[in-house]
């Protein structure tokens, strides 16, 4: 069995727990310590990348994987990193339903993502 880990602000979803564990053989699942997500999520210019890093290396074995999606340069090194160090890079495929309406002279623009599959960075 695998470790993911998730460098990823949201929370995952039944459906990708269970999509995770049956398909891609994961059994444990490590969200971010708060403070290191918070990080993730609100990312400054000079960010220290090394802090996510050692969280993977501290936490992965080669063949691990790691769910990886946010700022697009951060996400770039880190899929890098991912590579490097023999983890599995993947991201959450969705599909997006939008709905549009008119409420006076604005827009109304709703949209619903769900999940379609999670992907491996390249293919």
């Amino acid at each position: 069995m695998k470790k993911i880990i998730l460098l990823f602000s949201h929370t995952l979803t039944e459906p990708q727990v269970k999509e995770l564990k049956e398909n891609w053989n994961c059994d444990k699942i490590i969200y971010m310590p708060n403070e290191l997500k918070n990080n993730w999520m609100n990312v400054v210019d000079d960010v220290d990348i090394n802090q996510f890093k050692k969280f993977l290396l501290d936490n992965l074995q080669k063949g691990d994987y790691v769910l990886i999606q946010g700022e697009w340069g951060l996400t770039y090194n880190m899929v890098n990193f991912a590579k490097e160090n023999d983890f599995i890079p993947l991201y959450a495929g969705t599909m997006r339903k939008v709905t549009e309406y008119k409420e006076g002279d604005k827009v109304i623009k709703n949209s619903v993502f769900s999940h379609t599959s999670f992907k491996k960075y390249g293919g």
